[in-house]
């Protein structure tokens, strides 16, 4: 138990206090204590200072002090001591002093605004305790009372002041122990004249106040060891907790499932619930029909058809009849995987009950089928089903719903700070500055708050030539060589047009792009479309820069096709991984057809071709499409991957994500097509897919450079249609940010960096030597674990057989060839050489 006295907390045992608060035994101290001194006093011989220092305790050595037992002792108002035991039988000295000038007496009576009001105090529980007294003793203790009265404001505290320090506790113990009746007077003029109050020099005060804080300063610290030892323990757990985190947050990381142990829907197959993820709708007894299991037995399996708010799931009714179909993953659809919902209508399945159904066409190539007994059960499912996969607004989507705490942002949202990033390369430098003019998303919607410019660039010039531009998306760095500081600049096409009006800011902009790095010779202009395209728009009031306007720079058509084109490739791949048939020769020659290759092979010869350039040229780069958000994200992203390590590893891949795709406004919401039932919507184009897939063939062709897994790459790409995380959701970086993402969302981020161990490469090498992919046809492979997935092991065997032929070897060989004819001329100059050198002797 803590208590205080004026200023100073001691420890008082609850025992010792008890007895101290009843009056009876507060009385029989105070008496015995009397006594004994009086005894010692007569025994001994002791005079008036000795007395006084030994009633105050002040003694010569300060050791003896600690270690002996402490007694304060307080003056009441008649100079009676009333001693307070403590937790150990140590009290503690109470010290008063006299003042001698009135007037000093007055200055101080001022100051203490509350002192009236504790007089008051005083008054009424001593006449409570004066009242238990005999009668004879009243008289006396009153004329006592009168003359204390009179007394206190004469003396002053030497502890005053430091109420502060004390406890509410220690407040109410010493106000009872200061109040305490006045011992009824004996008529012994000596003990009154010993006990008087007598003035303590300014050295003795000073010392005594030292040992009595030093003594509580190492009680308060036994204190502490002894009832604060959980506490701490617990604050030091806290500590460690924090001392494993990540360096940019101090959160704690994020639970995304739900704890209880009910949450296993189906055992065996793991299906646990996410937090804030509920029951919406069931169907029992519908028959779960797989695609391409038709040619096989044990195809026909009846469950539940369970329906949340996040996901689609089916589990058996029977889980061993399940697991001998052989399937390679579990029908588990998360709504926003959706694609699109049909349904069917007298189709039997062998039994005639089951006429009816439903089927679900994914983004992930997943088709699953459900037959129903009958119409009726079927509509409630559907209609329940339309209504939690289109909702009217993402905002009603899982993603808005998973977060519970919408105040705390999740550190997967500060995995990318342009500041940051920008930092790490250099930047801002002599020759390029970091600017805030569209902090308000006033210059260009579509980009982000920070942009990079060159420094000769003024305010006014950078605004001009944003409305030369289409959708205003002008010239900015994105990346910077950090040896030779040759850049990476992006933008959209000019509004050129028929006429081919030029505009001198624009011109100005890219002669200062071209100036900020000084070992370029030219300006490369990388346009990403094929020259026919980009004559085509010329007609929309757009098109593509010419010589003649910009005469130190070099312009260069990659041939990439548009997002129609990708679109129509991967719906020819998608049909041709349904088509059960299909083997062999007539796989490789259909896989072709597709022109899936050939469009990742133009991507990464272009990415190859400027990253040579950028690295062994120390040329500057501009890269531009039509509008600047799709083919020029995949070159700009893929050349940091070649050239920068950083963006090998996971931290950077996430990076360059937000950097490239999120923050310079390629458009995921139209692009995916989330939360929209328009399944036709001819915006919808799988640009970022394709990149992923990319990115997949490098890992292939360099599996020690890169510190992610291909799950990583699966993983991202399972979670770009899921709308559980709110990382892909919307067009831009404005929309993000007035929809409130960061908070009312969770980060892909976060999850992946919390699960880093599932992803990570156990052949990783940090190496900070580019990398020059190789784009030839046969040294590519068709992704078999991301597009097969969901295929079942029997025709995915087959598949294998044909199509994942090793033309990994095929390349060897052909390296071995040239490196043989590269010997073969090298033999032919040295004898050449030999023949001159012996000419020359012979000479």
């Amino acid at each position: 138990m803590t208590d205080k006295i004026d200023g100073l907390p001691i420890n008082v045992s609850e025992s010792s206090f008890s007895s101290s608060l009843s009056e009876t035994n507060e009385e029989k101290i105070i008496q015995d204590t009397l006594q004994k001194l009086e005894e010692e006093e007569i025994s001994s011989g002791i005079d008036e200072d000795e007395f006084d220092a030994k009633l105050f305790g002040i003694k010569k050595s300060t050791s003896s002090f600690q270690k002996e037992s402490i007694k304060i002792y307080h003056q009441d108002s008649q100079l009676n001591l009333t001693p307070i035991t403590s937790k150990k039988t140590i009290s503690l000295l109470k010290i008063e002093k006299e003042i001698g000038n009135e007037n000093e007496q007055e200055k101080e009576k001022e100051k203490e605004k509350g002192w009236k009001k504790e007089k008051e105090k005083k008054k009424e529980l001593q006449t409570r305790l004066i009242k238990k007294k005999e009668n004879e003793n009243e008289h006396e203790n009153e004329s006592e009372k009168e003359t204390s009265n009179k007394e206190i404001p004469n003396q002053k505290n030497a502890f005053s002041g430091k109420k502060d320090l004390l406890t509410p506790n220690q407040e109410k113990v010493f106000s009872l122990n200061k109040n305490k009746p006045p011992i009824p007077n004996r008529n012994n003029s000596r003990a009154k004249r010993r006990i008087r109050s007598t003035p303590i020099s300014k050295k003795d005060e000073e010392l005594i106040k030292n040992i009595i804080r030093n003594y509580l300063k190492t009680e308060e610290e036994k204190e502490g060891q002894g009832q604060g030892q959980e506490q701490k323990k617990e604050k030091e757990k806290e500590n460690k907790k924090e001392y494993t985190q990540e360096k940019a947050s101090d959160q704690k990381e994020v639970n995304f499932y739900q704890n209880s142990n009910q949450d296993l829907i189906c055992e065996p197959l793991r299906i646990k619930y996410l937090v804030n993820e509920n029951n919406v709708f069931f169907s029992k007894e519908v028959i779960y029909y797989y695609e391409m299991a038709s040619k096989l037995n044990h195809t026909r399996v009846t469950g539940t058809l369970v329906l949340t708010n996040y996901k689609l799931f089916f589990f058996p009714s029977k889980w061993e009849l399940f697991r001998s179909v052989n399937i390679l993953s579990n029908p588990i659809i998360p709504l926003g995987n959706i694609a699109r919902i049909s349904k069917f209508n007298n189709q039997s399945f062998g039994n005639g009950d089951y006429t009816t159904g439903i089927t679900i066409h994914c983004k992930n190539f997943q088709v699953v089928h459900f037959y129903y007994q009958n119409k009726k059960s079927r509509k409630e499912m559907l209609e329940m089903l339309f209504k939690n996969t289109f909702p009217l607004s993402v905002q009603l989507t899982f993603a808005y719903k998973h977060k519970k705490n919408h105040q705390i942002v999740d550190k997967g949202w500060l995995v990318y700070q342009p500041r940051l990033e920008f930092q790490r390369q250099g930047l801002p430098n002599e020759n390029w500055k970091l600017s805030k003019l569209n902090a308000k998303y006033s210059l260009c919607s579509t980009y982000p708050q920070f942009l990079v410019f060159p420094k000769s660039m003024s305010n006014n010039d950078i605004s001009v030539v944003s409305k030369y531009r289409s959708k205003g998306r002008l010239q900015i760095l994105t990346w910077i060589h950090p040896k030779n500081g040759a850049s990476i600049t992006r933008s959209s096409q000019p509004k050129v047009g028929i006429t081919q009006k030029a505009c001198e800011e624009d011109q100005k902009m890219m002669k200062s792009i071209l100036q900020a790095s000084p070992n370029s010779k030219k300006l490369y202009i990388m346009d990403c479309r094929p020259k026919k395209n980009a004559m085509a728009n010329r007609a929309k009031g757009a098109g593509y820069e010419t010589i003649v306007d910009y005469p130190n720079c070099s312009i260069t058509f990659l041939g990439i096709d548009n997002i129609h084109v990708m679109r129509e490739s991967l719906n020819k791949i998608k049909n041709l991984c349904r088509q059960s048939a299909t083997s062999g020769k007539k796989w490789l020659s259909a896989l072709e057809n597709t022109g899936w290759f050939s469009h990742i092979q133009k991507i990464l010869y272009s990415s190859v071709k400027i990253s040579k350039l950028i690295n062994e040229e120390s040329q500057s780069i501009l890269v531009h499409c039509s509008d600047g958000w799709d083919r020029t994200a995949q070159i700009c992203s893929f050349v940091q991957i070649f050239l920068d390590p950083y963006f090998r590893t996971i931290e950077g891949f996430e990076v360059l994500i937000e950097k490239e795709w999120l923050s310079f406004g390629h458009k995921f919401h139209q692009r995916i097509g989330q939360a929209n039932s328009d399944y036709g919507n001819s915006q919808r184009s799988p640009v970022f897919l394709q990149w992923v897939d990319c990115v997949f063939q490098c890992i292939n062709q360099f599996p020690t450079v890169f510190e992610f897994n291909e799950q990583f790459l699966i993983f991202i790409l399972e979670h770009l249609f899921s709308l559980r995380f709110g990382t892909f959701l919307f067009n831009n970086d404005k929309e993000r940010k007035t929809k409130q993402l960061s908070t009312r969302t969770y980060s892909l981020w976060t999850y992946i960096n919390q699960n880093k161990k599932r992803f990570v490469n156990p052949f990783y090498q940090k190496k900070s030597i580019p990398i020059y992919p190789e784009y030839n046809i046969r040294g590519l492979l068709f992704w078999d674990n991301y597009y097969m997935k969901y295929l079942i092991p029997d025709e995915l065997e087959k598949r294998k057989k044909f199509q994942k032929i090793d033309f990994s070897l095929e390349i060897k060989l052909q390296k071995l060839k040239k490196l043989s004819k590269e010997e073969i001329k090298l033999k032919n100059k040295l004898k050449k050489l030999e023949t001159k050198l012996n000419q020359l002797k012979k000479n």
